[in-house]
């Protein structure tokens, strides 16, 4: 036995040797010698775990054991249930084995070792614990008491096994052993590492972020397992947090704590209410103690110094940058509570304006220190334009300090309370201004004191009031505000906006310009219009200089008016291209969303430059194809100029045989991404090509586009190409028809494609547009399609049948919406007569329609379904009565029901006549009119916290509604504030029907429909339509009956 053990460790050993060979042969070999021992040994990770945790091995064998160990345990220890599973599963024997000896892995004196050992021993206790491992906790919690390594890798241990596979169950048993010990790691620094005391405080957080996931199922959970030992675990934060005073080893657990602390009061504000008083003092001491360090350290560091970065004993940095976010993030949290209000504002007698509170004024000091340009991030703007391109848009993906106190900002600013319905707005832009003056004032006696980096503060005023332009103005107009603002422009932007060895500074001043534009007088406007245009030409070098001369045209062109921007126009054309022909992908998005801004100032001066610009536009689109980001801003500004009237046939000429090229079908299976775009290019050149629309377009346009349609399976080609041939439907459906290629017409081709989308096995995603094709064809065929139109609304009734989606459902339902208003009647009786397997065609649209009713959007959409749902209600057919469909929710528990739960239990609904139903879901759509007006966000196709089945997301996390948070600003009844609301109601655009001339012009469109609702429900009371007042008697609940009452009672 010792002998055959002794060759198979020699043959494991060996083939890790060989795995680290650096020749590629020999290391290949043995990877598939390692496979095949997996498969064919059984004992295998008994010997690899044997040499991981032997002392005497080479180290570098030993950790690579150690991660084969690992992906053989995903691999082969349980089949059943096992995503990852390649099978022979390990004998159990073998198993039994191996955890008994990786164990002794996690007091390895090597820390990888240690690392390595507990990501093992989490994998198999994701199979084996607590059924085959009972004792494994004990283990982990031994650990947690020995020695300084054991405690490392029971550490490690408890980061995975903890949120991967801790649940509710397991509270009881875990939790009072657990956390007192977690407690007892974290309050003893002399004895334990800084990163093992920071992980203590990991593991709790993630505790009780399972304590929050399950509180709603189990609301008993924080009271039993959170809320006794918050006082314990709060009174160390505090002593922890008590000095400001941190040395670079000790940032770990500080960062921990307040990371933990925020995790904390945003998921349980009821518990953590008592508590946060007493870290805002603590907090706001390191904010105040960490200023210096920071400007010393990263934003004005020596120049003989090079930065370095403290590290730990595991390699991890010890930046104090991330302690600040997480101070930040809870100055942020703190704003959002009723109880610190006096903090950030004074109330003034009646009548009065509020002023800032003292915390206020000087928290926005700390933040404009804060907001300045480091060092690194200068070194990294100078050397990569693009890095500052990214780093300056809304959306920027990086995170540093500078993105943090922004985000502090704005939220004071925006916070929006039932108490204070504008938040903190003035007092902030009082406490901005005033600290601004004084920063500026500070910056000027740096300057003449020879400090080089003096800029950098004149930078971040600017920056900071720039963002607040828009309410700036506003108060200063309305007189709550008192600042000198074209001091301001006089002395410090001309002046700043000429300081040619600033850049970022000179950058900064151009675009701070633009954020006042409607501010300043015209002179001035001229003055840095004129500026921003001469910085895009060759007398400024600087790409800093000119990236922000490109963002303040873009805007300037969003405020002044046109007439202004005319005289500067050419000269921001031309300046857009000359750079563009360097520029990088990231700065080529920048300046054509610029372009497509300036190129609608004045369409007669852009069409001087129609050649340029489509070669442009050719150039970066073929280049760019597979670039989505960069396709949409190119697919946007082809919009925008094929629409320029003065234009048209020369833009025409020049994009036509780039686009027919692109879409050929040898091209199509190569560059997809480009063909999809080309569809998309050749519907707006047909949208706006000349009237009558050219003979090319159905003569050989047509032909290509449809032949490629038939053949492809690509979704995106097929979706934008249904879109392609509505709107040549919408041109020129007699064109289409005449055309024939010898043996099948136009149209004959337009249904074969109708039918290939309407396949039961075709992909929802690929058809999306089919119902818009086919109400356009229905729109425009007239007589000549009446032969084929019941086997083609038979095949969307079939296609129904299966649909899943609702953006589809919404398709196909569409069609008989229109057929219904145009035609109630008679598309009735035909739904009524299809017989489907277990129901009618007229049950199934009927039901269809009715779940998805609320889902449906569009402005256009909208209006068609309501409209049409009132004329089927309206016509009294007793045939309704017998479609029944779903109604109201029958509710079997308050709590919040997640996508598990519900497969578990489905939601269970009454079933109710369908004109009950439709009376239900109007009154829902006058309300959903009256939140629109209101400018409250209404329910309808609400996709923020739901799935398309309707329920939560377990992945959702939102904390309690405190007591004492402030909540939105609430006037009343919103049904009855939003009933006697005037003017049109704002609705989401989702589709692009809204564009099409017929609609707009169509009296349907017109229509507003909250007054057509109302006047519907009004006729009904009167006339009691279709047993219009039994059916509400019987099926509306108390709130809908109020409702109607206060509709049909109004005058």
């Amino acid at each position: 036995m010792l002998g055959q053990w002794t060759t198979m460790e020699h043959t494991v050993l060996s083939t890790l040797s060989a795995c680290l060979s650096p020749d590629p042969n020999i290391r290949t070999a043995a990877e598939q010698c390692g496979k095949e021992l997996a498969r064919q040994q059984p004992d295998y990770g008994q010997y690899l775990t044997h040499i991981a945790v032997t002392q005497t091995f080479p180290i570098a064998e030993r950790q690579l054991a150690a991660v084969t160990l690992k992906q053989y345990v995903d691999a082969h220890w349980q089949n059943k249930g096992n995503a990852k599973a390649q099978g022979p599963e390990t004998p159990e024997e073998v198993k039994a084995n191996i955890r008994a000896s990786i164990i002794v892995g996690i007091a390895d004196p090597v820390k990888q070792i240690r690392v390595l050992s507990a990501y093992v021993i989490s994998r198999i206790a994701h199979f084996d614990w607590p059924e085959n491992w009972p004792d494994l906790f004990d283990i982990i919690m031994d650990a947690l008491r020995g020695d300084a390594n054991k405690v490392h890798g029971a550490m490690r241990i408890l980061a995975e096994f903890v949120r991967d596979d801790l649940t509710d169950q397991h509270f009881q048993y875990i939790a009072p052993a657990l956390l007192p010990e977690l407690h007892r790691i974290l309050s003893q620094a002399d004895a334990y590492r800084p990163r093992d005391r920071s992980r203590a405080l990991a593991v709790f957080r993630d505790f009780s972020a399972i304590v929050f996931m399950v509180s709603d199922q189990h609301p008993q959970a924080v009271a039993n397992y959170l809320d006794p030992v918050l006082p314990m675990w709060m009174d160390t934060f505090q002593q922890i947090l008590a000095h400001p005073d941190t040395p670079a080893e000790a940032l770990p657990v500080k960062h921990e704590v307040l990371r933990t602390l925020c995790k904390l009061v945003k998921q349980f504000p009821k518990s953590m209410s008592s508590y946060i008083a007493r870290f805002l003092e603590p907090v706001w001491k390191h904010l105040l103690h960490f200023q210096p360090r920071y400007l010393s350290e990263l934003v004005n560091p020596p120049d003989d110094v090079d930065s370095t970065e403290d590290v730990d004993s595991d390699g991890e940095v010890l930046g104090f940058e991330s302690l600040l976010y997480s101070l930040l993030e809870f100055v942020q949290l703190v704003a959002r509570k009723r109880s610190f209000r006096h903090l950030f504002s004074v109330q003034p007698a009646e009548g009065m304006v509020r002023n800032a509170g003292q915390f206020l004024t000087e928290l926005v000091d700390v933040c404009l220190t804060y907001y300045q340009i480091t060092a690194d991030l200068e070194e990294k703007w100078t050397s990569d334009m693009n890095q500052y391109i990214q780093d300056n848009e809304e959306d920027a993906l990086v995170f540093n300090v500078r993105v943090a106190v922004d985000e502090l900002m704005m939220a004071i600013i925006t916070i929006r309370t039932q108490a204070l319905s504008d938040g903190f707005q003035d007092e902030t832009l009082q406490a901005l201004t005033f600290s601004v003056q004084k920063k500026l004032q500070e910056s000027s006696k740096a300057r003449e004191a020879g400090d080089k980096n003096w800029w950098k503060v004149h930078e971040v005023c600017l920056l900071a009031l720039g963002q607040s332009s828009e309410t700036l103005v506003l108060g200063i107009r309305d007189g709550t505000l008192a600042f000198d603002l074209e001091g301001l422009f006089n002395h410090v932007v001309l002046s700043d906006m000429q300081c040619n060895e600033c850049p970022f500074l000179q950058g900064r001043s151009l675009w701070f310009a633009s954020q006042f534009a409607d501010a300043l007088p015209p002179n001035l406007i001229t003055q840095y219009l004129g500026a921003a245009v001469q910085a895009l030409g060759p007398a400024v070098t600087n790409a800093a200089v000119k990236i922000s001369a490109v963002k303040a045209l873009r805007g300037f062109c969003s405020t002044v008016d046109s007439s202004e921007l005319v005289p500067y126009q050419a000269g921001m054309i031309q300046g857009i291209l000359g750079l563009s022909d360097a520029a990088s992908d990231e700065a080529l998005g920048l300046l054509l969303e610029t372009l497509d801004i300036i190129v609608k100032v004045n369409e007669e001066v852009t069409a001087r430059y129609v050649n340029v610009i489509a070669k442009l536009l050719i150039h970066v689109w073929v280049r760019n194809a597979d670039d989505f980001v960069l396709s949409e801003i190119v697919t946007d500004l082809f919009k925008t100029l094929a629409e320029n009237k003065f234009m048209v046939m020369a833009f025409q000429e020049q994009m036509i045989p780039v686009v027919r090229g692109v879409i050929r079908e040898e091209n199509v299976y190569t560059t997809p991404a480009a063909a999809a775009t080309a569809l998309d290019f050749m519907t707006s050149l047909i949208k706006h090509a000349p009237e009558p629309l050219p003979p090319i377009y159905t003569s050989s346009i047509f032909p290509e586009i449809i032949q490629l349609l038939l053949v492809v399976d690509d979704h995106a080609i097929l979706q934008n190409g249904q879109d392609t041939i509505k709107e040549l439907v919408q041109r020129d459906l007699p064109g289409l028809m005449r055309w024939s290629d010898g043996s099948k017409s136009g149209m004959d081709y337009i249904i074969a494609l109708v039918s290939k989308l309407l396949r039961p096995g075709q992909s929802e995603s690929a058809s999306i547009f089919v119902g818009n094709l086919i109400t356009k064809l229905i729109q425009k065929g007239g007589d000549s399609l009446l032969p084929i139109l019941p086997d083609l609304l038979t095949a969307v009734v079939r296609r129904l049948e299966d649909a899943k989606t609702s953006s589809f459902i919404q398709q196909l339902v569409m069609v008989f919406a229109h057929l219904f208003i145009r035609q109630t009647t008679t598309t009735l009786d035909f739904l009524a007569s299809l017989q489907l397997q277990d129901e009618t065609g007229l049950q199934l649209v009927l039901s269809s329609w009715c779940d998805r009713f609320t889902d449906f959007q569009g402005y256009q959409s909208i209006k068609v379904s309501a409209i049409a749902m009132s004329k089927v209600l309206r016509t009294a057919d007793p045939r309704l009565n017998g479609v029944v469909v779903k109604g109201d929710e029958i509710v079997t528990s308050h709590k919040i029901v997640t996508r598990s739960m519900t497969q578990k239990n489905p939601t269970q609904y009454t079933m109710i006549p369908f004109p009950a139903n439709a009376i239900k879901l109007l009154l829902v759509e006058v309300q959903h009119q009256s939140e629109s007006r209101m400018g409250r966000p209404s329910a309808r196709g609400s996709a923020g916290f739901e799935d398309d089945e309707g329920e939560l997301d377990e992945s959702w996390e939102s904390g309690d509604e405190e007591d004492e948070s402030w909540e939105d600003v609430a006037g009343g009844d919103p049904f009855l504030s939003g009933l006697m609301a005037d003017g049109p109601g704002t609705f989401e655009t989702g589709e692009y029907d809204d564009t099409d001339p017929e609609l707009l012009n169509e009296p349907l469109y017109q229509t507003d429909l909250k007054t057509y609702l109302i006047d519907l429900f009004k006729q009904c009371v009167r006339e009691n339509t279709a047993g219009f007042g039994p059916l509400c008697d019987q099926y509306l609940n108390e709130t809908e009956k109020q409702n109607l009452r206060a509709l049909t009672s109004a005058p």
